[in-house]
């Protein structure tokens, strides 16, 4: 199907704002291995009235189209949620971000310029699973994961905050997200929940901190919640966190850095195809880091395309 696209052109979209302003100044960085391997490429910037989504629909809503995301995972999450074809529309991810776990988990090289050479050669990688939320009328994609409760607190608080600015120009951006947990553990109430996964399984939490679903392994920079989560298994993950105060969580914490907390009694992990979450209060909720529902019921479930890479 994509023989003919040997000669088309890759459309390459930057994210200015990336890395805290520092989209430009990375891209200024990869043109050369651009023009190196003699691909033809277009340039699009990003910004205020010109969204990822909007650019990505409007080039895969008539044409077979190749994209080059340049920025982070959430211009990545904008670019999925922009596809109106994914039949023919593939995507390549150059990572510039902070959090960089949607390239962490896929294992993308960190040299670009052989990341470059890899996506001009336009041939599919790999495919990837898809997953989907569906709450309030409102339906998004995601690529890494989505959750309710503490961990959509700590995105967004982490979000908003000064320091993560200040953080991501050390290079040290994934500390807000441990310097915000640990302030909000102290604060952050509890809350029940049931999860029904779509074959029948039904699981009751009565104090719990926060429930995630997770298509890929890390989220937060580097934390696996679900450690053995892998997008090409047409399964999505889910760890749900209940009954656990403070002093304990200080502890288990840290562990989820190598996936060490899955053996402790107050965590609980499962797989399902579909899940639906419902709480018996309202709850913030995440996909991919970017916060903007307030839920009490959640329906998980995995798009019926796939997802193709050029890299």
């Amino acid at each position: 199907m994509y023989s003919q696209l040997n000669d088309t052109t890759l459309e390459v979209i930057v994210n200015p704002a990336s890395r805290s302003g520092r989209g430009v100044k990375a891209w200024n960085k990869i043109k050369p291995y651009f023009d190196e391997t003699g691909v033809s490429y277009r340039v699009h910037f990003s910004g205020k009235g010109k969204g990822i989504s909007d650019m990505v629909r409007r080039l895969t809503s008539k044409q077979s189209s190749d994209i080059v995301i340049i920025g982070g995972d959430g211009s990545f999450n904008e670019a999925v949620n922009g596809i109106t074809d994914f039949e023919t529309t593939r995507l390549a991810f150059i990572p510039i971000g902070s959090g960089n776990d949607l390239a962490r988990a896929l294992d993308i090289q960190k040299n670009y310029r052989e990341l470059v050479k890899t996506i001009a050669e336009l041939k599919t990688v790999r495919q990837l699973d898809i997953g989907v939320l569906e709450a309030d009328g409102k339906r998004r994609l995601f690529n890494i994961s989505s959750g309710m409760g503490f961990d959509a607190l700590i995105c967004r608080s982490a979000n908003i905050s000064p320091l993560k600015t200040f953080l991501n120009r050390l290079g040290a951006g994934k500390l807000i997200y441990i310097m915000t947990a640990l302030k909000l553990i102290l604060k952050n109430e509890r809350f029940s929940c049931e999860i029904r996964t779509g074959d029948g399984r039904l699981k009751t939490f009565h104090k719990c901190l926060f429930a995630v679903c997770m298509n890929q392994k890390y989220e937060g920079g580097g934390y696996m919640f679900c450690p053995d989560a892998d997008s090409s298994d047409g399964l999505l993950d889910f760890c749900a966190v209940d009954n656990i105060g403070p002093l304990k969580f200080f502890f288990l914490f840290p562990k989820a850095l190598k996936g060490a907390h899955v053996k402790r009694k107050e965590v609980s992990i499962f797989r399902a195809r579909s899940a639906t979450i419902r709480t018996t209060t309202p709850q913030y909720c995440h996909v991919d880091g970017e916060v903007d529902l307030n839920s009490s019921k959640l329906n998980f479930s995995i798009l019926y395309d796939k997802l193709k890479l050029l890299m």
